[in-house]
């Protein structure tokens, strides 16, 4: 039987909640859970289920002042966007991927959602990998030095900033015609506004990723 997004879910959250992430809903991934860090750090990490094969699955991480997790666009670090086979060692990867994930060279790793032995070494290789991922001093120059990232996320600070003050009150046509990933309205208004005034690419697209990064992030700082 395939994996659903729903059975993924249930499988994983209640380990990644004790490791400190929320999960929030968010359509154009299989899962999205995400931690506050210090220094104004966010680490998100995104489940996908394998399109070809049923119950494959795996997880990537994304280390940014934002939640836009995936967003790999002009000077954005590489770095800020990896799967945590990336940081195992190789007595881990005996340990915790299968035959053939363990493989030389074979740094793409997919667990078997189906296999509660598999599901439970995907969690121990977050819980490993997470801090490999994080402490390198080199990427967070990176994450400061980049102009998009600052762009991104100082357009989140100014959602919030328009949300709290709730006085909304323009002509808006980005606005969806019904609820998505349970995120009210007023904050799809609050950033077309934003994008509006810095005269920045503005369609449903933009609006909506901006949205759901500065909801998510006025959740995790009020927690």
């Amino acid at each position: 039987m395939k994996l659903s997004k729903a059975k993924l879910i249930k499988l994983v959250k209640p380990k990644l909640e004790d490791l400190g992430y929320t999960e929030f809903k968010y359509s154009g991934w299989q899962g999205l859970f995400v931690k506050k860090l210090e220094d104004g750090l966010y680490l998100s990490l995104g489940l996908t289920i394998h399109r070809y094969y049923d119950t494959a699955f795996t997880g990537d991480f994304y280390l940014s002042t934002n939640t836009c997790i995936g967003a790999q666009w002009g000077d954005i670090p590489k770095e800020c966007y990896k799967r945590p086979g990336h940081f195992l060692l190789k007595e881990e990867r005996e340990l915790y991927l299968d035959k053939e994930h363990n493989e030389t060279g074979v740094v793409d790793v997919w667990w078997d959602g189906g296999n509660q032995k598999s599901v439970s070494d995907f969690l121990s290789v977050i819980e490993i990998t997470e801090p490999r991922f994080i402490n390198r001093p080199e990427l967070f120059k990176q994450i400061n030095r980049s102009h998009e990232i600052k762009t991104l996320t100082n357009f989140a600070k100014k959602v919030i900033t328009l949300v709290k003050k709730d006085n909304l009150k323009g002509t808006y046509s980005f606005i969806p015609t019904k609820e998505i990933d349970n995120i009210p309205n007023i904050w799809f208004k609050a950033s077309e506004e934003v994008i509006a005034n810095a005269k920045d690419i503005l369609n449903k697209h933009t609006v909506f990723r901006l949205a759901a990064d500065a909801y998510r992030q006025y959740v995790l700082d009020t927690i």
